[in-house]
């Protein structure tokens, strides 16, 4: 008869030694009852090579079959699946099927929360935010990728040596990309020794103002400061790795502002023409910057920042009579 010890070792011999084929399925990135503010990654690890096909569904859109079972795939990925999912924003109910062969071995669930360029102020409580950093998930990741880089590496412009760009190239794939993540500069904001471990100690004007120190200089002289500028909230609406938008603007322009200000998209703007219509506010080019080619929009009237007058006219402008003549001067 075998002593209670190794009894408890020989089952664990025998647990290890046999390919899982229930509860194997684990969420590394983003983990359950988590919030992440970026749709960039979700990563999987199956843990039991018979898995051989895996299909998601979020929030009942359900999604194609995936074969892992390739010899090329299990050399690249070995027992990880990677996929860039398209959260709702709010609550996502995340299934993930396993299959071996025609047969589903497995289901696993998870709930995450998207709160897309947010700080988590409007995120449920029961939701933490989610971080990548931390000793056991670097610890899977370690075998494919540098998860402790020397200071050179961590400053270094090159791809091939910032361990950043592996994982965070997708973040350059836009059209207007911020100045310190186009050059791999991560590690200005990002600071390795904080907690959580590449978190960013400052946010909004306090780390803006570090560069942009010229913008908060002039903003300070004006009379009118406009809200998210004076309560220092520059990420509401710029995104500070990069977007499809003039300035990383988190949206164009004008459904950014009327994010805010929806009231006037319900009314004429400035004026009622005879056709019921106000003045036009997009759809054609902006007579006050024809050099840069730019559409019209709400900044061709608006400083979308600070002013001396109180509507933030562009020209600084008392008299309203006075801003439209800078297009209408005849």
């Amino acid at each position: 008869m075998l002593g209670k010890g190794l009894w408890l070792a020989v089952c664990a011999v025998i647990l290890l030694g046999t390919p899982a084929t229930a509860g194997t399925i684990a969420f590394v990135a983003p983990t359950p009852n988590t919030w992440v503010g970026r749709s960039d990654h979700l990563v999987l690890k199956l843990n039991n090579p018979e898995i051989t096909a895996v299909r998601i569904n979020v929030n009942g859109v359900v999604g194609d079959m995936l074969a892992i079972s390739s010899p090329e795939y299990r050399k690249a990925f070995q027992d990880f699946l990677i996929v860039q999912p398209l959260w709702d924003q709010g609550r996502n109910e995340v299934s993930v099927e396993a299959y071996a062969g025609k047969e589903r071995v497995e289901t696993t669930v998870a709930t995450v929360y998207y709160a897309p360029g947010r700080d988590g102020a409007t995120v449920p409580p029961e939701f933490k935010p989610f971080a990548f950093h931390v000793a056991d998930t670097e610890s899977r990741c370690a075998g494919c990728h540098n998860m402790a880089p020397s200071p050179a590496q961590l400053l270094s412009t090159q791809e091939r040596e910032n361990p950043c760009f592996g994982c965070h190239r997708g973040m350059l794939k836009v059209a207007f990309v911020h100045g310190p993540a186009g050059t791999y500069s991560c590690v200005y904001c990002h600071k390795e020794k904080a907690s959580p471990k590449y978190s960013v100690p400052k946010r909004d004007s306090a780390l803006c103002v570090e560069c942009h120190e010229d913008k908060s200089t002039d903003f300070a002289k004006r009379k009118y400061v406009h809200g998210p500028i004076a309560g220092g909230m520059c990420e509401v609406c710029h995104d500070p790795h990069g977007s499809a938008n003039r300035a990383q603007l988190r949206m164009p322009i004008n459904t950014l502002c009327l994010s805010c200000h929806e009231a006037v998209a319900r009314r004429p703007h400035i004026l009622r023409t005879p056709s019921g219509e106000g003045h036009p506010v997009s759809g054609r080019k902006d007579p006050s910057a024809s050099a840069s080619g730019r559409d019209m929009s709400c900044i061709s009237c608006h400083n979308p920042h600070a002013a001396d007058v109180r509507y933030f006219f562009v020209n600084n402008a008392e008299e309203r009579m006075a801003l439209c003549q800078m297009c209408h001067n005849k």
